[in-house]
């Protein structure tokens, strides 16, 4: 047998007959190739034919009286032929094949490199407004483009640009250097007060002081002036400091009598979710906005390949810790709190010193009226103008 043989496809038969011999012969002299003949019993032999040749065999033997049986075929057409009751294979080989000669043209897998202060997503989702993401052909990838757009998106970066190795897309990247001195200003600035006070404490760095330790200011008032006389000229710089004064605030905070309150936990759910690129696919229905008896936690998992790469799929799951809700007074320590708290995210390195508060039930509502003395730094910078403007006097310029 030869691959010709396979490839025409070949038939192993079974013949009975009452003189095999005398059968066999006349199969020859017909001008029908055998292969393999064997006797099995008396009056049974086996041999392989060419697929071809079966039809005038099964003929000759009807005609002789001979009784013949398959015993199997082999060949590319047979098996060919059995691959289609083998529907899972055939799949596989399916995959196989777009897996092969598909994949390799897109885009499966994004990596940077280069940076170190910029952070990796911020660049892929510049990358992706130029045409790098998931799935994206390989030959609309242009260099250009992506460097243009990620300049034009990151300002810290000074140069980048991508090539592709198989299905992974590599994003070059290069940062701007970090300059530790600081930038001149050509502007002139002097520090002005944003609120009435008493100055505790005066620190200059550059320009000149216009108050000191003790003195009462008003709101917009110099304290530090960017003008500083060197005798025959002025020096004209951007004045820097620090100003703390001890200030007088007052604040008026409202809060309802009774609101709902969280008693106790009374269970916990869970809902599923799928991240496809940025499509996202619930499980449940539902608009995901939790009461205010739930609270609701929110964490992702992404897949990945061995070696790191990690894969636009993702599962998300959303966990819902349930309580129970009354209806309660309003805690009047509670209100206190938010009100210093408030307070002092209003101030720059502030502190309260003394405060008065006093809380008044009002209809529903209960008004808290505060107090307070505090430090604080009081300086605000107001940027100054330099050069006189020409006026008109008597048609005349001067």
């Amino acid at each position: 047998m030869t691959i010709w043989n396979f490839l025409a496809g070949t038939v192993e038969v079974e013949m009975t007959a009452a003189e095999p011999e005398r059968a066999l012969s006349a199969i020859s002299q017909a001008g029908i190739a055998l292969f393999g003949v064997r006797h099995e019993k008396e009056l049974v032999c086996s041999f392989t034919i060419r697929r071809r040749d079966y039809a005038r065999l099964a003929a000759l033997c009807q005609k002789d009286g001979q009784s013949l049986a398959i015993v199997r075929k082999w060949g590319i057409f047979d098996s060919l032929a059995a691959l289609r009751m083998r529907k899972m294979l055939i799949m596989g080989m399916a995959a196989l094949l777009f897996s092969a000669f598909f994949l390799p043209t897109r885009i499966l897998f994004v990596r940077v490199e280069g940076n170190s202060r910029i952070p990796e997503n911020r660049i892929i989702r510049a990358a992706e407004d130029s045409g790098i993401c998931f799935g994206a052909s390989r030959k609309n990838v242009r260099s250009e483009k992506v460097k243009n757009a990620l300049l034009d998106a990151i300002p810290q970066l000074q140069w980048a640009g991508v090539n592709t190795s198989g299905c992974t897309a590599v994003i070059s990247v290069r940062e701007r250097a970090v300059s530790r001195e600081e930038p001149e200003s050509s502007g002139v600035s002097s520090i002005v007060a944003d609120r009435d006070g008493y100055i505790l404490s005066c620190t200059v760095t550059q320009g000149t002081a216009q108050v000191q330790p003790g003195q009462s200011v008003q709101n917009g008032q110099t304290l530090i002036s960017g003008y500083t006389e060197c005798g025959i000229c002025i020096q004209a710089t951007q004045a820097k400091g620090e100003i703390i004064a001890q200030t007088h605030r007052e604040l008026t905070a409202l809060a309802p009598v009774n609101c709902l309150q969280r008693t106790g936990s009374t269970g916990i759910s869970r809902r599923l979710s799928l991240l496809l690129g940025k499509k996202r696919i619930f499980f449940w229905k539902g608009s995901g906005i939790s009461d205010a008896g739930c609270g609701r936690m929110y964490k992702q998992y992404n897949f990945t390949l061995p070696g790191g790469f990690r894969l636009p799929i993702a599962l998300c799951v959303d966990t819902y810790q349930h309580y129970s809700l009354r209806y309660g007074n309003a805690e009047v320590s509670a209100l206190e709190e938010y009100a210093r708290q408030y307070l002092k995210a209003q101030m720059v390195a502030g502190q309260i010193l003394r405060e008065t508060q006093r809380i008044v039930p009002s209809g529903d509502v209960l008004r808290l009226q505060g107090s307070y003395v505090c430090t604080e730094a009081i300086g605000k910078a107001k940027p100054e103008q330099i050069g006189e403007t020409n006026v008109k006097t008597n048609g005349e310029n001067r």
